[in-house]
């Protein structure tokens, strides 16, 4: 079996810089909303401390609401930043620039990251049928079916959603909609 040639081999390696850049950052959004959600927990710790019956009503607000702004402020503001690019992207020396060839904008990073929470929604789906905490062997399966269509719909239509590509910075920045 021959090669791809220079062009394949380019292509295979920007692919495995740009999932493991991905990787990185899923971590770090994670962590970030851990962070945000443990700084919300001490911030509201001397209220509860005396309104015991406000802790689910707390941990009902708090915890959905630091899974959404944490990993925006992770994102979001880390590609709007002057590095353009998140945490994963500057280990592996990539960029997120508009289609046009322009630092992307929080508007153009928050859609990016609107674009992520609907492939996470494609993907986890099964998981909010099942109505328990431990899910049967139906919804793994169910999982397990919809993790491939949601990562390739994610890395089919989220930069065309949000007009944003991603580039390795030894190239130059993108001039022109491809």
């Amino acid at each position: 079996m021959e090669s791809a040639g220079p062009r394949g081999d380019m292509v295979r390696y920007y692919w495995r810089r740009r999932l493991t850049a991905d990787l990185i950052d899923t971590f770090g959004a994670y962590f970030s909303a851990l962070v945000l959600f443990q700084i919300a927990g001490f911030a509201a710790s001397y209220y509860l401390a005396s309104h015991h019956a406000a802790i689910p009503t707390y941990r009902t607000i708090a915890l959905p609401l630091s899974f959404l702004l944490g990993p925006w402020c992770y994102f979001a503001l880390l590609e709007r930043s002057a590095h353009g690019a998140t945490q994963g992207k500057l280990w592996f020396n990539l960029r997120v620039y508009t289609a046009e060839g322009e630092p992307v904008t929080l508007a153009g990073a928050t859609r990016r990251h609107a674009c992520r929470i609907a492939g996470a929604i494609l993907a986890l789906w099964p998981l909010a049928l099942s109505g328990t905490k431990i899910p049967s062997m139906v919804h793994w399966i169910l999982l397990a079916l919809s993790m491939p269509a949601a990562f390739w719909l994610y890395y089919r239509f989220v930069d065309r959603i949000s007009g944003t590509q991603v580039v390795p910075r030894e190239y130059p920045p993108p001039t022109f909609r491809g």
